[in-house]
């Protein structure tokens, strides 16, 4: 898939829909061109079989439109706090459960804690850029740690984020 060599803008937002356990792949990309004008486009992924059994990709690209205005959606976007996301291993702290039951082990007075692993799911890869700013980062399966931890003000924003996206265009909707 060439969606890496296309240009990335002063003001554009790009969202990256991994499912682990398929080949799918899809791309959100919302940008101002050089232009001035903001742009909306869904490219997604088919991988098939052909009749030798080979894997052949295809990547389908559609341009989106909302019945918002795309400077007020842009200004929403910014307003998640997408720009100020920190990195996925950040706030790995927050995601596990203090049980406040103490035991001790080999003389040491140890706390115990329970963490979920999340092996299934839907990861996203985010690239950002705000003139001079720039955010990257990857979040690995964030609605089903979100379930589990509601109060992690990252995945809130980041789930708003999708929402927004979800709601304005009809993307990422799950099937």
């Amino acid at each position: 898939m060439k969606i890496e060599n296309l240009k990335f803008n002063d003001s554009e937002i790009r969202v990256y829909k991994d499912y682990q356990n398929s080949t799918g792949l899809e791309l959100f990309r919302f940008y101002k061109d050089n232009n001035e004008n903001w742009k909306a486009e869904f490219y997604n992924t088919v991988a098939s079989k052909n009749n030798k059994d080979e894997t052949i990709i295809r990547t389908r690209k559609s341009k989106l439109n909302s019945l918002k205005n795309f400077e007020l959606i842009w200004l929403q976007i910014l307003d998640t706090q997408i720009i100020h996301l920190p990195k996925w291993e950040a706030f790995q702290y927050k995601l596990k459960t203090i049980n406040k039951e103490y035991q001790i082990e080999d003389g040491k007075l140890l706390s115990s804690t329970s963490k979920i692993a999340v092996l299934d799911g839907v990861s996203f890869y985010v690239k950002i850029k705000v003139g001079k700013k720039e955010n990257e980062f990857i979040y690995y399966n964030p609605k089903s740690y979100l379930e589990t931890y509601p109060n992690v003000d990252e995945l809130l924003s980041f789930q708003e984020l999708l929402n927004l996206i979800s709601n304005e265009f009809n993307v990422f909707i799950k099937k």
